[in-house]
């Protein structure tokens, strides 16, 4: 199937082709200039950082090279925020302007289960959060009159709750903003009553629920949305088999971005070439320009080679309020240098393959990600969801356990298609972790329905060693 070409985003945006077109000395000589500034700003309003930056020899917050403030400025970290916001509630020491400038408060969702950092943003920020939402959207093709369906939970106080109301907005597009406040069978109905869709922003588990819904009703998506020319979504990895089967259902590219609280928006995102070509995962710019953004090695935290998969460490160099500088975010990502990106001065990221250090299992030896899991199982578009659990047998051997459910457009698959597909799935998954999984079918009313991230895997072993 021949995808519709997205518009080049480069050439309909004066900011975006200044960027676009600067060469890799420039781009870090404007990065150096605001780091210089925000060193500058910090040493003189924040104790918290002012005690990092003379701990590491930047005296007075001087700044002589890039080189040199990722050599000396130590990383901070979310378990030194939270301590900070105790020791100075409501923000901590490292706000950074004066309390009454703060006109919004941004809140991480506690989902690590260590507690909730909160940011105190400024007006500009406030602007800033919806400039870093409205970009990549921008980047995937939304236009000015585009409605567009917001899938993701709005309102509350994470910055993804706010940023998307805020960039469609600035986008002058028209926003439905249905995420936490429609099942899936409402979105579907007034998607319908609207008849003209032509964006969607939703995560990536979301979009498959809300795919896998509209085909079990019978209805073809690039068929009932024939306007729809962008699909967006964020948080979670998925194999690129999957992404081919996104867009051969609803007929437009699939785009994807990288973004989080601590970067007051999306800090990454793809363009007109979307997540894959040729069946090969495609790249998500950095946008280097708002954010300075190390991968490191998670032990040494050297730089990691090209290609090599890291911690992501996040500098904001736009942000008033709260700002972050050398945070560890935890995040993993596989480097690719501009050098090797295919255009341009930005550094890259791999699509679909973002995942979390701390979500990592060691199994037999192995070190598992959920995401290769999910790209052994969803590579199957038979695959409607699944679950997965660790746990210790009654001997004392650690046993897993995966349970999938067929999609139910697929309801109609014989008996020996199934056992096939029981087969398939285990030798994918054993192909991808090196460990073998107990792995059954199981109906589909076993799982519930996930709005946002899912939480596909639970870890029991060490209820398993209770005595």
């Amino acid at each position: 199937m021949v995808l519709p070409a997205v518009a080049d985003p480069f050439a309909a945006s004066p900011l975006l082709a200044r960027f676009a077109g600067m060469d890799r000395a420039a781009l870090e000589a404007h990065q150096l200039r605001r780091v210089q500034s925000l060193c500058a700003r910090l040493h003189a309003t924040s104790s918290f950082y002012r005690e990092r930056m003379e701990a590491g020899g930047l005296k007075d917050g001087t700044v002589d090279s890039l080189d040199r403030f990722t050599r000396a400025m130590p990383t901070s970290d979310k378990k030194a925020f939270l301590a900070d916001q105790q020791a100075h509630p409501p923000f901590g020491a490292r706000l950074g302007v004066d309390r009454d400038a703060v006109v919004h408060i941004s809140m991480t969702s506690g989902t690590s289960g260590q507690g909730q950092e909160l940011y105190g943003r400024t007006q500009r920020d406030v602007h800033m959060l919806g400039y870093l939402h409205a970009l990549p959207w921008f980047m995937a093709g939304l236009r000015k009159g585009d409605t567009a369906l917001n899938c993701v939970p709005a309102g509350g106080m994470t910055t993804g709750g706010w940023g998307p109301g805020e960039a469609i907005r600035i986008l002058g597009a028209t926003p439905f903003h249905v995420g936490g406040n429609l099942s899936t069978d409402a979105k579907i109905e007034l998607m319908l009553k609207l008849g003209t869709v032509h964006f969607i922003y939703a995560s990536t588990n979301y979009l498959h629920t809300l795919t896998e819904a509209l085909l079990a009703r019978g209805i073809v998506p690039r068929e009932a949305f024939p306007g729809m020319h962008g699909l967006f979504i964020a948080a979670e990895g998925y194999p690129v088999e999957w992404a081919e089967k996104i867009e051969q259902h609803w007929g437009c590219r699939l785009q994807e971005g990288y973004g989080s609280t601590q970067l007051n928006g999306f800090g990454a995102s793809t363009a007109a070439a979307g997540v894959h070509r040729d069946g090969a995962r495609g790249l998500m710019r950095l946008f280097e320009w708002e954010h300075l953004i190390e991968i490191l090695d998670p032990e040494t935290l050297a730089p990691v080679a090209p290609g090599e998969v890291g911690e992501m460490v996040v500098t904001n160099l736009s942000v008033e309020g709260s700002p972050v500088v050398r945070f560890r975010t935890g995040d993993a990502a596989r480097l690719i240098p501009w050098t090797e990106a295919g255009g341009g001065a930005w550094n890259a990221i791999e699509c679909g393959t973002i995942g979390r250090f701390d979500d990592m299992m060691k199994i037999r030896g192995n070190n598992v990600w959920p995401s290769m899991i999910d790209a052994a199982v969803f590579a199957h578009g038979e695959v409607g969801e699944y679950a997965g659990r660790i746990y210790t047998s009654g001997d004392g051997k650690t046993e897993i356990e995966v349970r999938f459910a067929v999609a139910e457009h697929q309801a109609g698959l014989c008996a020996d298609d199934r056992s096939r597909l029981v087969r398939s799935v285990r030798d994918a998954i054993k192909q991808r972790t090196n460990v073998w999984m107990d792995v059954r079918e199981v109906p589909r009313s076993e799982f519930a329905e996930f709005a946002y991230k899912a939480r596909r895997w639970k870890d029991e072993r060490q209820q398993g060693y209770r005595l």
